[in-house]
């Protein structure tokens, strides 16, 4: 027989309860509360934590059933004592109010009618353990609902006068000490106040980021931790915090932490499964904690690239794969003319899928040279429905080549017993970021005539594809570079003075920066289209020499500035195109422009010409 446990109601109200005190008690009245600001789920009154509201709903706890209460909360909202509800153990239905439970508060509301004392039969439990010996059957008060109004919105909650005896009964107190109560992750929420400490490993640490709005100007960064329980929370740091805990927090750290803010979570904006997030000031208390090797280097929750068809924008995946493709670096320049690093890669798994994914500025600045063919874990991408399926990653994502994790090593079996011969499909027509740039693999080739035959350009998007073509005139009479402003690239004027002035900064320069501007005819079997190179392009057609260095020789060496051009001529590129209609003086002209390309690897070429071969025979 399971029994209530005596007295238990009056020792947890009155903060007399002993340390493991998990009693068993019963249900008696629920209510829905609907959040005040529209943010989180709903919660109940009793009151349940915000990860345990699912219970409700799908009926795993109803009035009058009994359980075990395995971790709680004490606190005041309102000069009322209320106990919420952290984890639950055994729950065991029933369908009669035990005993005549009276209000702990006598002051308000009226007894609850019931029926006679009765106890719980241990058949009816739910994956109870076996039962403990007898305890004296429950004489004493049991709590009726004492909440005659909903509880107020989290914001006016306040800390509690004197902490409840679960893990969040000591303050936060930080050190290397084998008796300090440490929390659980899962078990923050924003009623705590500051009265816990965790244990938690650092998984991630975004770059600093400098900010300024109409309030002023600071600077954040953000960690990523994860404890032993699996549990994961986003905590942030503004300004002085930024100053006192960066250095520290470096990522695979262990430390412990305490005296954090915990809010409701942005979720559009942190890519770790929960609905709350820790800030931290400077007068929180942090320090490393011992390595126990109780706490994962990392927690990953993967998606199969398949599935990634069907995931919303701008949600945020784990992804492993294998490397197919690795694109050079490209630099870009924002609207706000800061400078930008981006770089393509392909990845495929075993469900027969392949995925672009952009990686930014840092990321894309390591040394990828030993990608191809390597599992790649990513944790934190952001999903795009740029040209089809993208993914991104971001300053808090994660990316480990050859994780030691089963995932991978199943991975490396596909890959090596027939995955890397596989057809798969592409959800990516190009890739996220700016422009589609990755060359893609060799099966996505396309010819140049396909511009014309399948009429592309005429959408209301740019089409994207990749060919094999040959350098086959260059045109360099006139127009090969602009004068370009040196700090956000547009084009700038010349005035009487000598100074170069560019209307979008606003500022006047005594010496500008050619960037070229190439028009190109390339030709593959097929046939053959004009394309334009920007800079960068242009640089790799021109043999890495920069248009500052083409315009001084046209003015100071033609016969070296023409052999320069005629040595350019009868490259073989793969060249990946953006391809768009435009109106030019009234008339539809199909342009393409070059936003990526590579000298051809003959090497690798050959053998993807012999792979292709094979697969279609």
């Amino acid at each position: 027989m399971v029994n209530l446990t005596p007295n238990a109601v009056s020792m947890l109200y009155h903060n007399q309860a002993p340390d493991g005190f998990e009693p068993w008690l019963q249900i008696i009245d629920t209510k829905k509360i609907k959040p005040a600001s529209g943010t989180g789920g709903d919660r109940y009154r009793g009151m349940l934590a915000t990860q345990l509201a699912p219970m409700m709903e799908n009926e795993s706890l109803k009035t009058n059933y009994v359980l075990q209460l395995k971790d709680y909360l004490g606190n005041e909202v309102q000069g009322r004592r209320i106990i919420i509800v952290l984890k639950v153990g055994d729950i065991v239905p029933h369908f009669d109010c035990i005993g005549s439970p009276q209000n702990i508060d006598g002051s308000r509301g009226p007894p609850v009618p019931t029926a006679p004392a009765a106890s719980v039969p241990p058949a009816a439990a739910l994956g109870a353990r076996p039962a403990a010996p007898a305890q004296p059957s429950y004489q004493q008060q049991a709590p009726t609902n004492p909440y005659q109004q909903p509880p107020a919105a989290p914001s006016s909650y306040v800390p509690p006068a004197k902490p409840a005896p679960s893990t969040y009964n000591r303050g936060p107190v930080v050190r290397q000490d084998p008796n300090v109560r440490l929390s659980d992750i899962q078990s923050l929420n924003p009623y705590a106040g500051g009265r816990w400490t965790i244990k938690a490993r650092v998984t991630t640490r975004s770059p600093i980021k400098n900010w300024t709005n109409s309030r002023g100007s600071g600077k954040l960064f953000s960690v990523d931790l994860l404890d032993a329980k699996k549990g994961e929370i986003r905590a942030t740091f503004f300004n002085d915090g930024v100053d006192k805990f960066y250095e520290m927090l470096r990522p695979g750290g262990v430390f412990y932490f305490a005296g954090g803010k915990v809010k409701m979570a942005n979720r559009r904006f942190s890519s770790v499964d929960n609905d709350y997030e820790v800030t931290f000031d400077p007068h929180s208390e942090i320090s490393p904690a011992p390595e126990d090797g109780q706490i994962s280097q990392m927690q990953y929750v993967f998606k199969k690239i398949a599935e990634i068809e069907n995931v919303p924008t701008d949600a945020n995946v784990d992804i492993i794969g294998v490397v197919r493709d690795v694109s050079q670096v490209t630099e870009l320049t924002s609207k706000a003319g800061k400078q930008l690093f981006k770089r393509d890669i392909s990845l495929v798994d075993d469900s027969n899928a392949e995925i672009k994914c952009t990686m930014w500025n840092e990321q894309a600045q390591q040394d990828c040279s030993n990608w191809l063919n390597q599992v790649l874990a990513i944790k934190g991408c952001r999903v795009s429905d740029y040209n089809g399926r993208s993914i991104s990653t971001g300053g808090s994502s994660s990316i480990t080549v050859n994780p030691t994790i089963p995932e991978a090593g199943h991975l490396v079996t596909w890959f090596s017993n027939g995955g890397n011969a596989t057809q798969t499909k592409s959800l990516s027509s190009g890739s996220g970021g700016f422009g589609g740039g990755s060359l893609g693999s060799f099966s996505e080739r396309a010819v140049i005539n396909d511009i014309k035959g399948k009429q592309l350009g005429f959408g209301q998007k740019p089409d994207y594809i990749t060919v094999k073509g040959t350098v086959n005139f260059i045109k360099h009479d006139t127009g090969i570079y602009y004068q370009a402003c040196p700090k956000c690239q547009k084009k700038v004027v010349a005035d009487v003075a000598q100074n170069y002035t560019c209307e979008k900064c606003q500022t006047s320069y005594p010496n500008c920066e050619n960037r070229y501007i190439l028009s190109v005819i390339m030709l593959d079997h097929t046939g053959s289209t004009w394309t334009t190179c920007f800079n960068d392009q242009g640089k790799v057609v021109m043999g890495g020499r920069t248009a500052d260095e083409i315009g001084e020789l046209r003015d100071t060496n033609p016969a070296l500035f023409e052999s320069i051009f005629k040595e350019a001529l009868f490259k073989q590129y793969v060249c990946r195109l953006r391809v768009k209609a435009e109106n030019v003086q009234e008339e539809l002209r199909v342009k393409a422009g070059v936003v990526n390309l590579e000298p051809v690897n003959f090497v690798q070429e050959s053998k993807d010409l012999l792979q292709a071969i094979a697969q279609y025979n």
